[in-house]
C-alpha cells in the first residue's frame, strides 16, 4: 500500500492534486489485511481521510469479488464516475465495475408491452409519458436513473417491477430483461456497488440476488442497522394492496381469465377497514396489540384470493403466492407483545421491525458470510465502537480509528450560546430562530441549519425567511439533489433542512460556512423502534439512556458536525442552540466524542472568527 499511497506512490504519478494522506495509508493497510485474513473489519475514518480509495485499491489487488454497498445513491455515483477510475489508474490496469440495483429501478419489457396509456389520468404522468418516447426507444440500460423527466411513483410502478411481481426465467422476454441483463454483467465484474438494501435483500432472500462474492465492504457503515431492520421487517399497505389487485386484473385481461371480483373486492374492503382502524392522525404510532378481527378477516380475504388464483397460468399463481406472502406479513404483525419485534401504524400502513438486528446479522451473515469490512466517519463512541460493534452482532470483529487530516483546532470554532432556554420549553423554537437570523448576520448568509423536527423545520421557515437577505433554500421545497447543488452554486444561501441531510452532505469551500444545529439529536419522544429498543435493553438488564439513546445521538451529532469542514482549506463555525450541551453531565460525553476545537459561549467570539476569514479572503 505505501507504493500507491505515500509520498512519490501510484496515486501520486495519476493525480498531479493528490496530497498523500498518512491516515489513508493506514486505513488501506487494514482493509487489505483484512482481505487477505478474512477477518471482518469497523473501521471509522474521519473526515477527509479519502476513504474510498482506501478500501478500493486494496480490494481490486487482492484478487477477489467485492462488492461495494452503500447507503446513497450520491456515493454510488462518485464511486462509479471518479473512485474506482482513479484506483484503477493507481494499480495500472482496466477494472469491471457494475453498479446493481433492485429491479424496480429497471423498466420491464413486459409491464412495457402491456401498458395503456391513455388510462393516465393524472396530467403529471401523461406529460412524463410523452418525455420518455425517446428513452423508451434509445435506452440499452432501461435503469430509471437516466430520466430527466422524474416519474411519479404511481406511474413508474405501471412500467417496473419489484422482485414479488417478477415472473423470473419464466417470463417471455428474460432474453431482452434489462434487469437480468445487468445481473449477467456484474457476475463477471471485478468490483459490483449496489445500495444496503439490495444487500440486505439479497440475505433475506437466502442469497439469490447478487453474484457470489468473497468480501463485501459496507460503507456508510453508521446506517447499517436501519437497513437491517427495514429489510428483515415487513409491511402492508394501502398502496401495496391497490397495486395486487391492480396486477390481478392486468394479468387475468392478458391471460383471458376470469377476474376474480368478489375476492378483489374483499381484500380492498377488508384492508381498508383494517388501516383505518389503526392509523395515526400522523407520524408513527406504536401498537401494542393490533385489532384482531379485522386482521384476520383480511387474512381470510387474501387466502380466498388465493385460492381464486390458483392453477391458471404461471402469472396468476404467481399472484397467488404474492396474496399469501401479505397475509404472512399481516401474521407478523398480530402478535407485537413479542419481544423479538415491534408494531407500528402509520397513516398508509401497517409495519413490523425486528428489535435488535445483531442475532439475524450474526446468524446469517457474518458468521458463514463473506469477509464483511465496515466504514464510515462515525462508528465510535468515546474510544472505540463496541456500542456499533454489538447493535450489529460483530462484537469479535477487528476494530480500526484513523483520525481525520483536518486542523480542526484552527479550521473549527464550536459556538454554544449561554442564553438559551430549555430546548423541552414552548419558546425555544421560536427563540432559536432569532438566534439563526442573528448568526446569519455574521456569517453572511452561508449556512447549514439542521433541524431536530419537521415541525420546527416549518417555524425556522416562517420566521428566518423575509427577514435575511439571503437566499433561503428549504428542505421538501425542490428535489435534494437540486437543494444541494443550489446551495453550493450560489453562495450566501442558506439551507434549512432535516432528516437526511444530517449526512452524505458535501459542500466544500465557502458556502458552507456555518453549520447550526438546533437540539441535540435524541431520537423523538414515542417513536417505535426507538422506544422498543430502549425497553429490550432494559429488559437485558441495561440502562436506556446511557446504553442505547445517549450513544445514538452522539453518533447522530457527531454525522451533523461533519458537514462542516470538507477540505483543508475551509474554515467555519459550528453553533449548537442547546444548552444541555453545557448544563447536563451527559453534555461533557458529546463534546468528549466531537472534534478538539475552540468552544465559544458568546457571539462576540463567532463575529471575531468570521471577521478574520473575510480579512484573510482580502
Amino acid at each position: 500500500m505505501e507504493d500507491v499511497f505515500g509520498p512519490g506512490g501510484a496515486l501520486e504519478r495519476a493525480l498531479p492534486d493528490y496530497e498523500p494522506r498518512r491516515e489513508q495509508a493506514t486505513l488501506a493497510r487494514c482493509v487489505e489485511h483484512a482481505l487477505a485474513t478474512g477477518e471482518h473489519l469497523v473501521a471509522e475514518a474521519g473526515t477527509g481521510v479519502g476513504k474510498s480509495l482506501a478500501y478500493l485499491v486494496p480490494a481490486l489487488e487482492s484478487g477477489r469479488r467485492v462488492v461495494v454497498a452503500t447507503a446513497t445513491k450520491a456515493l454510488q455515483e462518485q464511486l462509479l464516475s471518479k473512485d474506482v477510475p482513479i484506483a484503477a489508474a493507481a494499480i495500472g490496469r482496466a477494472v469491471r465495475v457494475e453498479v446493481l440495483k433492485g429491479r424496480a429501478n429497471y423498466l420491464c419489457r413486459r409491464q412495457l408491452q402491456g401498458f395503456q396509456p391513455f388510462l393516465l389520468a393524472d396530467g403529471r404522468d401523461a406529460r412524463a409519458w410523452e418525455a420518455m418516447q425517446g428513452w423508451l426507444d434509445a435506452t440499452e440500460t432501461g435503469d430509471r436513473a437516466e430520466l430527466t423527466l422524474e416519474p411519479t411513483e404511481a406511474f413508474w410502478a405501471e412500467l417496473a417491477v419489484g422482485p414479488d411481481r417478477c415472473s423470473g426465467r419464466r417470463c417471455p422476454f428474460v432474453s431482452a430483461c434489462f434487469a437480468e441483463a445487468s445481473r449477467e454483467r456484474a457476475a463477471s465484474a471485478d468490483l459490483v456497488i449496489v445500495n444496503h438494501a439490495l444487500y440486505f435483500a439479497h440475505i433475506a432472500s437466502g442469497g439469490g440476488v447478487l453474484p457470489e462474492h468473497d468480501a463485501v465492504i459496507f460503507d456508510e457503515a453508521h446506517r447499517l442497522e436501519e437497513s437491517a431492520a427495514s429489510w428483515l421487517g415487513g409491511r402492508v399497505s394501502r398502496t401495496g394492496l391497490r397495486r395486487l389487485a391492480a396486477d390481478v386484473e392486468r394479468a387475468c385481461r392478458e391471460a383471458q381469465r376470469p377476474f376474480p371480483a368478489r375476492q378483489i373486492d374483499r381484500v380492498e374492503r377488508t384492508g381498508e377497514k383494517l388501516l383505518r382502524a389503526v392509523a395515526p392522525a400522523a407520524g408513527r404510532k406504536r401498537l401494542r396489540e393490533v385489532p384482531a378481527e379485522p386482521a384476520l378477516v383480511l387474512m381470510d380475504a387474501l387466502a380466498d384470493l388465493s385460492n381464486a388464483l390458483q392453477g391458471q397460468g404461471e402469472d396468476l399463481d404467481g399472484l397467488a403466492r404474492r396474496a399469501l406472502a401479505v397475509a404472512s406479513e399481516l401474521e407478523q404483525c398480530l402478535e407485537p407483545g413479542e419481544l423479538d419485534r415491534v408494531v407500528w401504524a402509520e397513516p398508509d400502513a401497517l409495519v413490523w421491525a425486528p428489535v435488535d438486528v445483531s442475532s439475524e446479522l450474526r446468524d446469517r451473515l457474518w458468521d458463514d458470510g463473506p469477509t464483511a469490512i465496515l466504514v464510515s466517519a462515525t462508528l465510535t463512541t468515546g474510544d472505540d465502537a463496541r456500542f456499533v460493534r454489538r447493535r450489529l452482532g460483530l462484537e469479535h470483529a477487528r476494530e480500526a480509528v484513523v483520525g481525520s487530516p483536518y486542523d480542526f483546532p484552527e479550521q473549527a470554532l464550536l459556538y454554544v450560546p449561554r442564553t438559551m432556554p430549555d430546548p423541552r420549553g414552548e419558546d425555544f423554537t421560536e427563540r432559536a430562530a432569532d438566534e439563526i437570523v442573528s448568526l446569519l448576520a455574521l456569517s453572511e448568509g452561508r449556512a447549514l441549519v439542521l433541524t431536530s423536527s419537521y415541525r420546527a423545520l416549518e417555524v425556522y421557515r416562517e420566521r428566518v425567511r423575509g427577514r435575511v437577505p439571503y437566499e433561503v433554500l428549504v428542505q421538501g421545497e425542490a428535489p435534494r439533489e437540486r437543494l444541494l447543488e443550489r446551495f453550493r452554486d450560489e453562495v450566501g444561501s442558506v439551507l434549512l433542512a432535516t432528516s437526511t441531510f444530517w449526512q452524505g452532505v458535501d459542500v466544500p469551500g465557502e458556502s458552507l460556512s456555518l453549520l447550526v444545529i438546533d437540539k441535540l439529536p435524541f431520537s423523538a419522544p414515542g417513536d417505535p423502534l426507538h422506544e422498543a429498543r430502549c425497553e429490550a435493553v432494559e429488559r437485558a438488564g441495561g440502562d436506556w439512556f446511557r446504553d442505547y439513546a445517549l450513544p445514538t445521538a452522539m453518533l447522530q451529532l457527531r454525522q451533523g458536525f461533519g458537514r462542516l469542514i470538507r477540505g483543508h482549506s475551509d474554515r467555519g463555525v459550528v453553533a449548537i442552540l442547546d444548552p444541555r450541551l453545557r448544563t447536563r453531565p451527559y453534555g461533557r460525553a458529546f463534546l468528549a466524542a466531537l472534534p478538539r476545537c475552540p468552544i465559544a459561549e458568546d457571539a462576540a467570539a463567532v463575529a471575531a472568527f468570521f471577521g478574520d476569514i473575510i480579512a484573510v479572503s482580502a
